[in-house]
């Protein structure tokens, strides 16, 4: 997303890789500088960080229709999505 799009702040929308035979495994390459590539570095671990974070906040905001859903499939072992849904609609 940093390299490939440019989608940051500090970068805006500048990419800073390259992608070669796309349709044949994808092999990229950074065309940018080793500092440029510290950075990119500590702002992909940065980004993971925060969204893991996020992640986290979302599943304990929703723990009791987790635990509605882990109890449901316990007991029918499998779920439609439908049923899914009801439940985390309640």
């Amino acid at each position: 997303m940093i390299t490939r799009y440019g989608m940051s702040k500090d970068f805006d929308m500048v990419a800073m890789e390259t992608v070669s035979n796309q349709y044949l495994g994808g092999d990229s390459s950074l065309t940018c500088s080793m500092e440029t590539q510290t950075e990119i570095d500590r702002q992909v671990v940065a980004l993971v960080k925060k969204q893991h974070e996020k992640a986290a906040a979302i599943l304990v905001e929703n723990r009791e229709k987790l635990d509605e859903l882990a109890r449901y499939l316990y007991e029918k072992e499998t779920i439609t999505g439908e049923e899914f849904m009801e439940i985390l609609n309640r």
